[in-house]
């Protein structure tokens, strides 16, 4: 049976959280994931800034990294322990928030790689994580080892469109994420 491991945003990414832990959020979400999956997985809470020293090298077929490199300031550190995980063939698949919608949203140069906090609906939250232009994004997966196997700009469903036009008129002009598929050799 294939192994997948799943590596999602970290808790000290939120800011400003009154009334709300990081914790609490990081829990909440590991319980929503426990009764939808059940025993079928594993579920661990982990520091992503820290090594996975437990987990075996070599010992998963594939990885899901979902919007979570940019919250990481050890970025190649992290990708190298992704990498030394998986199986040689082994894939890593990485979503973030497409550079362009960085640049839209922050203004500037579409090259910074600041610090930023992108407030959520208004709200006192916020989330803070590292902007890079496309080239930086690739070049530290590539530098990692991993070899690129696909990327994807997501594109809104027409679903959506009947949900949400404004949103789906929105993201079908600009793109809002990134994915790429990796290989591990």
């Amino acid at each position: 049976m294939p192994r997948r491991f799943g590596v999602h945003e970290q808790p000290n990414s939120w800011r400003a959280v009154p009334r709300w832990s990081e914790s609490t959020a990081v829990q909440l979400c590991v319980s929503h994931a426990r009764e939808r999956l059940g025993d079928r997985a594993e579920l661990r809470m982990h520091d992503a800034e820290k090594p996975l020293d437990f987990i075996d090298d070599a010992s998963f077929d594939g990885v899901v990294c979902a919007l979570l490199l940019h919250h990481i300031a050890d970025r190649l550190r992290l990708l190298g322990e992704l990498r030394r995980v998986l199986r040689p063939c082994g894939w890593l698949l990485v979503s973030t928030t497409h550079p362009t919608a960085d640049w839209r949203k922050f203004d500037g140069s579409y090259y910074a790689d600041d610090w930023v906090d992108l407030p959520l609906a208004g709200g006192p939250l916020a989330i803070h994580y590292q902007r890079m232009p496309l080239e930086t994004f690739l070049n530290e997966l590539l530098a990692a080892g991993f070899m690129l196997e696909r990327l994807i700009e997501p594109r809104p469903t027409p679903d959506l469109r009947e949900l949400d036009e404004t949103a789906y008129n929105k993201l079908h002009q600009a793109p809002c994420f990134l994915a790429v598929r990796l290989l591990r050799p």
